[in-house]
């Protein structure tokens, strides 16, 4: 019976040695990664979302380094034109000079051909990440060259696990220099598109960022298409209260939401349902965009005022209160084509003879040389409004990449709070809880131990 007992004794102290044991190592491992969840056995849940965004934490790190990339460029392009802009300036004020009577224009063409030089040089040499957008060759045959660089700004996953990627996008055609390509480059179809005369939130409607639809405000408008397709829209107390929070502050979004359900409703003899859409354009203004492209009438887009509904009185949202039927606006899409293949600076725009690299006045003399000399700086004024506009570009771009920049770091911290929230240990109650176990163990060691010698100890009375 004795040894039945030591038995006993000996194998609960055996059992709870183990028990120790096994959370010792729990705990140890926990205090070694610093994590409570380091595999799916830990907690299947937790392990799978943290590993999701984790997942999505490398691929944000992977767009914040194009979002790097695309900076560096803008900048570089950026930094580029500045310098161009100078050297117009000065190229313009040489030209100026050389109005003046008794002017050496020979002397004069020697420090324009610098300039000339200087410019090119600039253009040549802004070159980031092995792209240069000032100075470019747009031929077909050249599969490096882009009209549009996209620089991935982010991505999104999909409910079905598909992801989308959206992009900042940079309009290289539109600001380059030089193009090596002296022939031609293809343009794609474009849409009919119709804009009002300012951003929506300056208009009268929306002053102060929101509309009030609560009294006898209206906006009506007719729009129709080149091929007969025609709808009436009307926003006023009645048409919206279902449709928006708050008739007194309608939004931007709803208001734009209101004009794109009512045409998704037409019903008429020819529908305008999914053919035209209404948005926002980069400047604000409210935009109307046929849904199809190129010349044919499915791509051109007329809007007029109608007439306001008994009692209410029409607001403007950038497309005027005038009389109905009147002041129509139309916008018509064109066929996919060719342009002229040049950047701003080799571009002969038919102004001149000359090209603003290729200027030469040194053979221009008398009245008619002063009348070429004068064209010749109106051309170097548009060509510096051009490359102006192209530096307003890239400094959008410059802000948006910036921006996004900011929302990528964030975010990616936010993940990691998530996934800190999900799978990391309190390592200061785990190392507490160490040591206890640690003290327990060598406890049920040496109560194993007891129990295990008791056994000889009741024997020694029987000899």
């Amino acid at each position: 019976m004795t040894s039945l007992l030591t038995n006993i004794s000996a194998m609960t102290a055996l059992t709870t040695l183990k028990g120790i044991n096994a959370q010792l190592d729990i705990t140890s491992n926990r205090v070694s990664t610093g994590q409570r969840v380091s595999a799916a056995a830990d907690n299947a849940a937790y392990w799978s979302i943290a590993t999701a965004v984790r997942t999505d934490n490398a691929s944000l790190g992977a767009v914040k380094d194009s979002l790097g990339l695309g900076s560096s460029s803008v900048d570089t392009a950026y930094n580029g034109l500045n310098s161009v802009i100078s050297d117009l300036q000065n190229l313009r004020a040489k030209l100026q000079t050389a109005l003046q009577p008794g002017t050496d224009r020979s002397k004069v063409q020697t420090e324009i051909t610098a300039i000339q030089n200087k410019m090119k040089a600039t253009a040549d040499s802004s070159v980031s990440n092995s792209k240069n957008w000032l100075s470019v060759d747009s031929a077909p045959t050249n599969p490096g060259y882009q009209a549009t660089e996209q620089v991935v700004a982010g991505f999104s996953r999909g409910v079905g696990g598909a992801l989308a990627f959206s992009t900042i996008n940079v309009d290289v055609n539109g600001i380059k220099l030089y193009d090596v390509n002296a022939t031609s480059v293809n343009t794609p179809a474009t849409a009919g598109q119709v804009f009002g005369t300012t951003s929506l939130t300056g208009t009268a409607g929306f002053t102060g960022g929101t509309a009030n639809f609560s009294g006898t405000n209206e906006v009506k408008f007719a729009l129709t298409l080149g091929d007969g397709s025609t709808a009436t829209i009307t926003l006023n107390n009645t048409t919206l209260s279902s449709a928006v929070a708050n008739l007194a502050a309608v939004t931007t979004t709803e208001f734009l939401d209101a004009i794109n359900n009512q045409i998704a409703a037409d019903t008429t003899v020819t529908p305008l349902a999914g053919k035209v859409r209404a948005s926002l354009d980069t400047s604000g203004r409210l935009t109307f965009q046929t849904t199809a492209t190129g010349a044919g009438t499915n791509a051109q887009i007329t809007i007029q005022n109608a007439t306001a509904t008994g009692g209410y009185t029409l607001i403007d949202v950038g497309f005027g209160t005038g009389t109905a039927g009147t002041d129509a606006r139309t916008g018509s899409g064109s066929a996919a084509g060719t342009t002229a293949g040049r950047g701003i600076l080799d571009t002969i725009d038919g102004l001149t003879s000359f090209a603003v690299s290729t200027i030469d006045i040194s053979g221009l003399a008398g009245t008619a040389g002063d009348t070429a000399l004068k064209a010749i700086i109106t051309q170097v004024d548009r060509a510096l409004a051009k490359v102006t506009d192209a530096g307003t570009k890239l400094g959008a771009n410059k802000t948006q990449i910036d921006g996004q920049m900011s929302f990528v770091d964030t975010l990616m911290k936010a993940n990691d709070r998530t996934v800190g929230t999900l799978v990391d240990a309190d390592i200061e109650e785990e190392s507490t809880k160490l040591k206890a176990l640690q003290t327990q163990q060598q406890l049920a060691i040496q109560a194993l131990s007891i129990a295990n010698s008791s056994g000889e100890t009741i024997l020694t009375l029987f000899r």
